[in-house]
């Protein structure tokens, strides 16, 4: 394995530590760190339900410790030079856009974006209301 390969591989494996782990989450709207989560409003593939924010969090564990799961590094808008990381997991349903940022302080994760991904969708931007 390349560097990079397994410095992502190491970077899920921390993410999925700090998703599991209730105090070290947090999906808080803030003006330098807007959030777009809404798992309310998306079809959990595991029980055709919409899902809790406890099983949205369980999902993306779960997500993050399979092996075949592409994890993107992306360099953030907000804050500037911050690393998001991004899932897109397919679905029956659509594909559901995840992303995830190390918190500030370190120690804890900061829950991005949980919807369905509005760029694969036939209707793109537009569905996005």
């Amino acid at each position: 394995m390349d560097d990079s390969i397994d410095r992502l591989k190491t970077i899920k494996n921390e993410l999925a530590r700090l998703a599991n782990s209730r105090n070290a989450r947090c999906t808080a709207w803030k003006q330098d760190c807007p959030t777009e989560w809404h798992p309310t409003k998306v079809i959990d593939p595991r029980t055709k339900e919409p899902f809790t924010n406890p099983g949205a969090w369980d999902f993306v564990v779960e997500m993050l410790l399979k092996p075949e799961t592409v994890l993107e590094e992306k360099e953030l808008d907000k804050p500037r030079g911050k690393k998001g990381y991004e899932l897109k997991i397919k679905t029956e349903s659509g594909v559901i856009y995840i992303k995830l940022q190390f918190g500030l302080k370190g120690g804890t994760i900061i829950g991005r974006s949980f919807h369905y991904s509005f760029k694969d969708t036939i209707y793109g931007a537009k569905e996005r209301k």
